[in-house]
């Protein structure tokens, strides 16, 4: 049993973290700077132990103690730079050094796994993604995400921290809002299709993306906080690009509703958006993880969970 620290606990990953770990008999705590999402954990709620606190508040109780601290509490999308362009220097970058401080401090042999974000490539003239890839952030969120990649390998170099650097492409599944267009569009259209709506994709859809069923996404998490390398970058997606449109189609064959239809991407998309991509998942494989969900149950699984409410 593993004592365990999953900050932004009550999110979409996180949530889906802690009940694999409550399974798999781990001590867990969550913490998270609003409970509004505490519907995440039904049924899980008493096993867990909840804080209530901002990331940056973070102190030598939270992280004293722990073997493995996911640090999974950031900003979610690129809209933030239109609006309130600190917000994410503020979670991501004061947040992340927050975490470091406190764990370099009180409880410097834990196993950190910073979750970052496929964002961080950019558009790539390459592809699959590999830790040797160019990085061109396209906006401030994984401009953010990065920096916190280069924070967590420099305390480990000064202070002797044990972080490790996971990067997802993009998850999908159970337990993710749907209502947010700007943060997860992939289960908001799986939504329009279980109520026999129109499914709108940005022109013929043709775009290759990684998508990953967050089962196989926290299952990675888990490897990597157990057998991964200090200063390593793990990629976690599929490994194999698959082009929006057909995603679509197999959506509204598991919904048997539905209408795709295209739409013209806008103009922040194209300022910010990113097109083909998907990775090189090698070096987690490499440890002992495979994907065991395909797309079309993963996709299943969340159009259940989408219907039954």
């Amino acid at each position: 049993m593993k004592n365990i620290l999953i900050t932004g606990g009550l999110g979409f990953i996180g949530s889906n973290l802690a009940r694999k770990s409550i399974e798999n008999k781990h001590k867990v705590t969550l913490l998270s700077r609003s409970f509004e999402k505490k519907r995440n954990i039904k049924g899980i709620e008493r096993k867990v132990t909840l804080i209530h606190k901002d990331i940056r508040k973070i102190s030598e109780e939270d992280v004293r103690d722990k073997d493995y601290i996911f640090h999974l509490a950031s900003t979610v999308d690129n809209n933030n730079i239109n609006s309130n362009p600190y917000l994410d220097i503020e979670v991501n970058c004061d947040g992340t050094i927050a975490l470091l401080e406190a764990c370099r401090e009180h409880n410097p042999n834990t196993r950190i796994v910073y979750a970052s974000t496929f964002f961080v490539n950019g558009n790539l003239e390459s592809l699959p993604a590999t830790p040797d890839s160019p990085c061109n952030p396209q906006g401030l969120y994984p401009a953010t995400r990065l920096a916190g990649e280069h924070f967590c390998r420099t305390y480990n170099q000064v202070f002797g921290l044990n972080s490790i650097v996971s990067r997802f492409t993009n998850v999908f599944g159970i337990y993710e809002e749907w209502n947010n267009k700007k943060k997860a569009a992939f289960n908001h259209l799986i939504k329009l299709a279980t109520e026999d709506k129109e499914v709108p994709i940005y022109g013929d859809g043709s775009f290759m993306r990684d998508y990953i069923y967050v089962e196989d996404a926290v299952s990675g998490l888990l490897k990597i906080a157990e057998k991964g390398k200090r200063d390593e970058i793990y990629y976690i997606g599929r490994g194999e690009g698959t082009k929006f449109s057909d995603l679509i189609d197999i959506v509204i064959e598991e919904s048997g509703s539905g209408r795709k239809i295209s739409i013209p991407s806008p103009k922040f998309h194209n300022q910010v958006g990113i097109g083909n991509y998907y990775c090189d998942n090698s070096k987690l494989k490499e440890l002992g993880w495979e994907p065991k969900i395909s797309l079309r149950e993963g996709i299943k699984r969340t159009i259940e969970f989408y219907k039954n409410g």
